[in-house]
């Protein structure tokens, strides 16, 4: 881990210096971090499930023909779902070096002895699952989605001949707003809304996670988060949540998460009433697929009880949306929310939680932030993280992303600064009975 190569003698200065600034950052999460490191996660095999868009940066040009097929230039990959599956790896990451700099801590230690370096880290299995049309996917951009997640995360890409992977143009405007367009049908039938139907299906997440042969009934249990789309007429029709009604698979979630999808309204910047009804009947039904699956397992199985952790992470529209024009609330039972804010961090009913700072004057980037911002939280609370802990770092998480044109790189000089990140948040964190 980040926290080996810390193993200097007395004489190195450098090293004393460095690990007495991060002895230093440690304090500002001493509680949480102290208290986690005694109650260290078993592996789990966490599955994030998103979407991918193919993004062609710079304006349509009207003058040539511009279709989704003509991959050969300009294209990058995007759509929330790498950046959420990076997010997890990343969130999970720090809290590990986090971890390992609490127990020495509490330890007292200031070598990192032979047996530090030889213990390996818990290393919790990552799938990330998308749906990618093969009209226009190709090899290369395979190979180029790899190089972007972390090593540790498996790839299950689920193919389609029959459509087109979306593909939109997506540039700044002479105000520097980001403007996209859809390009060539891409969120038709032929694009997303018939290429996310059902994709990955609830079977596809199931031999993505075979059973293990163990007599420990919980290692087969599963952290599932996905983004969704959402709203009256999503695109996809809806289907894309299938896999959370599915009884065999949800019997095997242990923590489950969903990222809804809804725009606002370009002038008025809220979310319609007929969307905001349509996002909370679909919590509303995920929910209880989930809790009656886990109702289900609980009864053949007494020792597992059916243990289970729901959390929804909408934005500030989504969430404004669904409390003005329905009866739905953050202490809604079973359900655990935490609302994204943007610059203005996140929130719950009982805490508000700041931005992590930028390194950068303004936002390089701030696509995919939120997708890898709740990622990271449901990740970090489904093994084990109280609300709080799990905020700050997915907080710093959010902000790292902001800070790259494309996806960071996956070093441990970003780990370190995501760390960092969420030291600095959870300092800046005053308690608040309520803000609603």
């Amino acid at each position: 881990m980040l926290l080996y190569y810390v193993s200097a003698v007395e004489e190195d200065t450098e090293a004393m210096m460095h690990l007495l600034l991060y002895f230093s950052l440690l304090s500002l999460l001493s509680t949480a971090a102290s208290a986690f490191a005694a109650r260290r996660p078993a592996a789990q095999h966490i599955v994030i499930v998103g979407k991918i868009i193919l993004d062609k940066y710079g304006p349509p040009d009207n003058n040539s023909q511009n279709n989704a097929n003509d991959i050969s230039i300009g294209v990058r990959i995007g759509g929330g779902g790498p950046q959420a599956a990076w997010g997890a790896a990343a969130a999970l990451e720090a809290r590990e070096y986090l971890l390992r700099a609490a127990e020495m801590k509490s330890r007292k230690k200031i070598h990192v002895h032979d047996e530090d370096h030889n213990r390996d880290s818990i290393k919790h299995q990552i799938t990330f699952l998308a749906p990618v049309g093969m009209r226009n996917w190709t090899p290369s951009l395979s190979e180029q989605l790899s190089q972007l997640l972390p090593p540790m995360v498996k790839m299950v890409l689920i193919p389609s001949a029959d459509h087109i992977t979306p593909t939109i143009n997506i540039w700044h405007d002479e105000n520097e707003n980001v403007r996209w367009m859809p390009v060539d049908g891409s969120f038709d039938n032929v694009g997303a809304d018939g290429l996310w139907q059902n994709r990955p299906s609830a079977q596809d997440i199931l031999n993505a996670i075979p059973v293990k042969d163990t007599d420990d009934g919980n290692s087969n249990d599963i952290i599932l988060h996905a983004i969704i789309e959402s709203g009256f007429k999503p695109t996809g029709k809806g289907l894309d949540a299938l896999p959370f009604f599915d009884n065999e698979l949800m019997s095997r979630v242990s923590s489950a998460g969903i990222e809804p999808i809804v725009f606002a309204d370009d002038v008025t910047g809220k979310v319609t009433c007929e969307d905001s009804l349509a996002v909370t009947t679909t919590i509303n039904k995920i929910r209880q697929s989930f809790v009656c699956a886990r109702a289900s397992r609980a009864y053949h199985d007494e020792e597992n009880h059916g243990k289970s952790l729901f959390v929804v992470t909408p934005d500030r529209p989504c969430y404004e949306g669904m409390i003005s024009h329905t009866n739905f609330t953050m202490s809604k039972g079973n359900i655990e929310n935490i609302v994204r804010d943007g610059g203005n961090g996140c929130f719950t009913n009982e805490m508000k939680m700041p931005a992590a700072t930028l390194r950068t004057i303004s936002p390089v980037n701030p696509t995919g932030a939120g997708n890898a911002f709740s990622a990271a939280y449901v990740v970090c609370r489904g093994t084990g993280s109280s609300s709080k802990e799990a905020a700050s770092i997915a907080t710093a998480v959010g902000a790292t992303i902001c800070e790259y044109q494309h996806m960071p790189p996956w070093s441990s000089e970003v780990i370190e600064r995501i760390v960092e990140g969420a030291c600095e948040v959870t300092e800046k964190c005053k308690p608040s009975t309520s803000i609603i």
